[in-house]
Formats: structure tokens, C-alpha cells, sequence
């Protein structure tokens, strides 16, 4: 599993790699601006979770998920500095498969 120095690698490489959409959480819900749509967590599958001590940013986290149609995706764990209890709802109702870990 390869290892990332900064965020902005990480996304390049998992960009490469088919993860060509974004989410976010907006109004406690995953929301995908590319698509336009709210997904829910229970149709979402982690498919790799990296943690990255950027220099600029500090610990950081980037998940690259499969919607229930096949999309890849990825988000960062930002939104849990503001709001962890949401994040973390928001997070374990994901399907947590086998990921694969840096």
C-alpha cells in the first residue's frame, strides 16, 4: 500500500486510479456536488482509507468509497474538526469493507 507525504498526492494518485468524484458532508448528509445528489452512507462501500501527516495541514485522513451504482469517490475527513459526533454518525454507517490502509 503506498504511503503519501501530502494530501494533495494522495488525491493525484487515487484520481489515477478511478476515484473521479468528490464528496462532502453538507447539512449532516454525504453530498456529491458533481453529480448533484445526497447519497446515502448505507450505499456507500470503503474502499481505501489513507492517513496523511501533511506538513500544511496536519493528520489527515482520505477515504475512497463505491456507490451502490459503481461511482468511485473520494472524501476527507475535514468536516470532522467541526462537527466529530456528525462525522462520525455519518462515517460508521458506511459499509467498511476490507480496506486498504497506507
Amino acid at each position: 500500500m503506498p504511503s503519501y507525504s501530502t494530501l494533495q498526492e494522495a488525491i493525484a494518485a487515487l484520481r489515477e486510479q478511478g476515484f473521479t468524484h468528490t464528496f462532502i458532508i453538507q447539512n449532516k448528509q454525504i453530498f456529491c456536488p458533481d453529480r448533484e445528489q445526497t447519497i446515502n452512507p448505507e450505499q456507500l462501500t470503503l474502499l481505501e482509507r489513507h492517513p496523511i501527516a501533511d506538513p500544511q495541514l496536519g493528520q489527515r485522513e482520505l477515504y475512497g468509497f463505491r456507490t451502490h451504482d459503481g461511482a468511485l469517490a473520494l472524501m476527507t475527513n475535514t468536516y470532522a474538526e467541526y462537527e466529530p459526533e456528525v462525522f462520525e454518525n455519518i462515517f460508521s454507517r458506511c459499509v467498511h469493507h476490507t480496506t486498504r490502509r497506507a
